[in-house]
């Protein structure tokens, strides 16, 4: 029998959590421990197109959920530990952590804070392997992070406001691909709102990730400033510029931009405007072009703002649409960034430390009714290597989810939900990969009295994939129970 894994790279956040919670007077503390466990029945516990196996998996789970509210100090901690048995192997039996840890703690009235994050979390191995990986079937890889920061943060009423945060952080994974130390800073500095004449906007950041393992090193920076002229009969002409460096292992692993000119913005009310500006390029990338940007916010409860940009991939666009009112929730974005040791999106034989840019649209709804809540929710990911030579050049995937929870009773809940993904993976040294995933989920939750409850839960996966061999069908049902201590 496996045991728990120690989170031993977590042992630098001790000290960093004692400095927070000095001096932290509770105003409110809830710690919950519980212990929990349940019997899980799947007919193909290998996930495998031919010669499958069912099993009865047993699970027992200890775990604590607690938060601290004080004197400018908040702390929330949710710990997890799970132990499997297996019916078919013995060999199988593992334990396995879930962690989210946060906790922050102003430095009295300086404007000065510190923080600390932390999760452990077991993430699919390579999602062209099995992109619905969990602890029960397989195909997972311990996943834990860790980071701590120092803000400061000055009173915007003032002339100036200016927000500064440094942070130290580390990630570790079990099968050690995509293990990095590193650090970084992020700074915002605008004028304050005594300042009636002019206004002015910088951001800048900078991150710098230290691979192991044979992993290279890759550093990020990003300026961006606007200054201009307070509005003039709704009118602001301004001066606007960007820079951005990427660095990775090697040239074609790297890119830059720089462009600056001049742009006027029209506020036709006090939050909503519009922007367009010329810009000179000062890089191999791009030549001069024009920018703009519309912001629209009728309400502190509804936005929408798009713009257009040139960045070192050539055409940028950014999109945000959010409404929100008594019973509906509606979000729709888009951004375009540049990541690098992501495991979220990581494919077997890639090289996890290259930079690559990612391409992101998710829209959801949460429609909340008296007794039932409706959610969907649709996004589309892609993910492009930056450098030509690399295998997986392309990688994209798509989704979409619906969600029904109806509350029966005051103790009885059902819950029903379907998702369909797809994902189309691009090789150079082969045929390019399309896998489909099907998941449908039914699910009863009963609360006994106050500590105890049960669940009730029926699922079924299917995966059609143009890799040979690679498909598969599964269906479970689980009962799990859980008492509060």
């Amino acid at each position: 029998m496996a045991m728990a894994r120690k989170p031993t790279k977590y042992k630098y956040l001790l000290g960093s959590l004692s400095l927070i919670t000095t001096g932290c007077i509770a105003a409110d503390v809830t710690f919950t421990p519980y212990v929990g466990g349940g019997f899980t029945f799947t007919d193909n516990v290998d996930l495998v197109e031919t010669g499958r196996e069912s099993s009865l998996i047993s699970s027992l789970d200890f775990g604590i959920n607690s938060v601290v509210v004080g004197n400018q100090g908040l702390l929330r901690l949710d710990y997890q530990v799970s132990q499997l048995f297996y019916s078919h192997d013995s060999n199988d039996n593992e334990a396995y952590q879930d962690l989210d840890f946060y906790t922050e703690k102003g430095l009295s009235d300086s404007g000065f804070s510190v923080d600390a994050t932390a999760s452990i979390e077991n993430v699919a191995e390579a999602i062209d392997e099995n992109a619905t990986a969990d602890v029960f079937t397989g195909n997972t890889i311990e996943n834990k992070n860790a980071q701590v920061g120092i803000n400061y943060r000055s009173n915007p009423l003032s002339k100036v406001d200016l927000r500064a945060r440094t942070y130290a952080q580390v990630t570790n994974n079990e099968d050690d691909i995509g293990n990095y130390d590193g650090y970084g800073a992020e700074v915002t500095y605008a004028n304050g709102r005594t300042i009636k004449d002019y206004f002015w906007l910088i951001e800048a950041s900078y991150d710098y990730k230290n691979g192991k393992n044979g992993d290279s090193d890759t550093q990020f920076t990003r300026f961006k400033e606007e200054f201009g002229i307070q509005t003039i009969s709704g009118w602001s002409p301004l001066l606007r510029l960007n820079y951005e460096d990427y660095e990775g292992q090697t040239n074609s692993d790297s890119a830059d931009s720089f462009s600056w000119g001049p742009g006027v913005r029209y506020y036709w009310t006090r939050r909503s405007y519009g922007e367009l500006s010329y810009n000179f390029s000062e890089d191999d990338n791009n030549s001069d072009f024009w920018a703009g940007a519309i912001n629209v916010e009728p309400t502190e409860r509804s936005r929408l703002f798009f713009s257009y940009d040139k960045r070192f991939f050539g055409d940028a666009y950014e999109f945000l649409l959010s409404h929100r009112s008594r019973k509906l929730t509606n979000t729709i974005s888009y951004t375009e960034e540049a990541v690098s040791f992501d495991r979220e999106f990581f494919t077997s034989g890639s090289d996890v430390s290259e930079v690559s840019l990612q391409r992101r649209l998710e829209w959801s709804s949460l429609l909340t009714l008296r007794r039932t809540n409706y959610e969907l929710s649709i996004f589309h990911d892609q993910r492009e290597a930056l450098n030509p030579d690399t295998d997986v050049q392309d990688e994209e995937g798509n989704g979409i989810r619906g969600d029904i929870k109806h509350r029966l009773s005051r103790r009885l809940t059902m819950g029903l939900s379907a998702e369909y993904r797809y994902y189309d993976f691009e090789r150079l040294s082969e045929g390019d990969q399309r896998d489909h995933y099907r998941e449908y989920d039914f699910i009863t939750e009963y609360q006994v009295n106050r500590d105890i409850s049960t669940s009730l839960s029926l699922s079924h996966t299917n995966k059609s994939s143009s890799k040979s061999n690679d498909s598969y069908d599964e269906s479970r049902v689980s009962i799990n129970v859980r008492m509060q201590l």
